[in-house]
């Protein structure tokens, strides 16, 4: 039972690393202005997270939520992703612009991943997970300042 626990902790920050290796890549399109001239839209943006996070992640179960501000004191704490009332697909429609909810040039932006991990659901008698259904919701977070890129 301990060993089970012990790979079961190792794939859970396994999962976790790829997302915020993935959300690593994926941000720096925004922070170098890249996004915005690709005229990149928020499925888009989506979908280059997961790519960069591997192919053992669902992308149909990852969220993201951006939000720009014009300076770090003014940079709210990420959304929560269990408990949450409102509708993240409302929030950021898939294909609106990636640039519309990451603001301009030298912005301070905060982009929140939420990803519904099944593994804890799929154990038996024993619910680990902290979603209504049993799985883990993973959540990740980053704040960084764009780069002063050209606007176009």
């Amino acid at each position: 039972m301990f060993i089970f626990a012990l790979i079961g902790c190792a794939f859970y920050f396994f999962i976790a690393n790829s997302i915020e290796k993935g959300m690593d890549q994926a941000t720096r399109l925004v922070r170098t202005g890249q996004a915005v001239t690709q005229k990149m839209t928020v499925e888009q943006f989506r979908k280059t997270i997961c790519t960069g996070a591997g192919s053992w992640i669902d992308c149909n179960k990852l969220k993201v939520v951006a939000s720009p501000t014009d300076d770090w004191s003014k940079v709210k704490d990420p959304i929560q992703c269990l408990g949450n009332t409102q509708n993240q697909d409302q929030i950021m429609k898939a294909t609106d612009l990636i640039a519309i909810y990451t603001g301009t040039a030298s912005q301070v932006v905060m982009v929140t991943t939420c990803y519904q991990w099944d593994f804890t659901a799929k154990l038996p008698f024993i619910k680990l997970g902290n979603a209504p259904d049993g799985s883990t919701v993973i959540q990740t977070a980053t704040a960084f300042r764009s780069e002063p890129y050209p606007s176009n």
